[in-house]
Formats: structure tokens, C-alpha cells, sequence
């Protein structure tokens, strides 16, 4: 029975280092599912706080009517990456002070500009003309990235529905 013995030994050890090796293999597939999921949850806080920005731009330009003009002029917008930090040149200009509807729409634009390029990377909001359904209508867009406003607009069917597409298209509809 000893020789069997000294035939049986290191099997042990050969067992363990293949359990390690599928454990390995175990950890890194997990550690994958983990960047893929820290990835999904970055992406959605951006289209989240992109489509928060699009909504209080639209809200702005409903409660403000007699500028309305002012907010759908794509020239009025500033469709290059602002640069982040630094506040506008006067952040309380209309809340300490009254304004024109005018002087409110630009203040809008100014400070919307502002909180695009410092919520999200190197972001961006304009309000410019977009076809929907067969309609000319006005879209507000926030990108963000390497993606232009201009590129979330497809000239076929409105809106730039690809998989790596880094924007929130809404149509302002009144």
C-alpha cells in the first residue's frame, strides 16, 4: 500500500492550483461586470442631468413668452464647449435686479451655457431648428463629449439615434 502513496502525492496540489485558476477566472469576469456597470451608471447620470438641462431650458422659454424669439434664435447660442469654472460675468443679474424679457432671455442662455459646460463634459445647449416628422420646429440639445449639437440632428428623420450618440434632443412644440 505505500507504493500507491508515494504515487498519489502532489495530486493535492495540482487539484488546488486548477481551483485557483477557475477562482482567477471567476474574479476577473467580475471585476468586468463592474467596470461595464460603473460605464451604464456614469452614462445615465449624464443623459439624466443632459435631459434636466433641456427641461429647464424649455421651461425658461415657456415663462418668459415675450422673448420667445430671443430663445429660438440658434445665432443667440453658443454651439462650441464652453470652458467650465469660472461663473458668468454677472450670475445674480436678474434675480437681485429687474429685467427686460430680452435682458432675461440672454441671462437664460448665458447661464444655461454655464451649468452645461459644468455639469457634464464639455457640454453644451442650443435651441436650433430641427425637422420632426415632416415639420420645421425648434429642438433644444445638450451634448456633451465629442459630440456637436449640430451632429445630434440627422437630416433624414430628426434626431441622431446611434448607439455612441452623447446627446438629449427635445423638441420645443407650441
Amino acid at each position: 500500500m505505500r507504493a500507491n502513496a508515494k504515487r498519489q502525492s502532489g495530486v493535492g496540489m495540482v487539484e488546488i492550483l486548477i481551483a485557483l485558476l477557475v477562482l482567477a477566472i471567476g474574479v476577473l469576469g467580475y471585476a468586468g461586470l463592474q467596470l461595464n456597470a460603473l460605464k451604464s451608471s456614469e452614462e445615465a447620470h449624464l443623459r439624466a442631468s443632459a435631459t434636466f438641462l433641456g427641461r429647464d431650458a424649455l421651461e425658461r422659454i415657456l415663462a418668459n413668452p415675450d422673448a420667445r424669439a430671443t430663445y429660438l434664435d440658434k445665432d443667440n447660442w453658443n454651439e462650441e464647449a464652453s470652458d467650465a469654472g469660472d461663473a458668468p460675468d454677472n450670475p445674480n443679474a436678474c434675480i437681485t435686479q429687474a429685467c427686460s424679457s430680452g435682458d432675461m432671455a440672454d441671462w437664460d442662455i448665458e447661464m444655461l451655457s454655464w451649468q452645461a459646460a459644468n455639469t457634464l463634459p464639455a457640454g453644451r445647449i442650443v435651441v436650433m431648428p430641427c425637422t420632426m416628422t415632416g415639420a420645421t420646429s425648434s429642438c433644444v440639445i445638450v451634448a456633451w463629449n465629442d459630440q456637436t449639437p449640430s451632429d445630434c440632428l440627422d437630416e433624414d428623420d430628426g434626431v441622431a439615434a446611434g448607439e455612441d450618440t452623447e446627446c438629449v434632443v427635445m423638441e420645443v412644440a407650441r
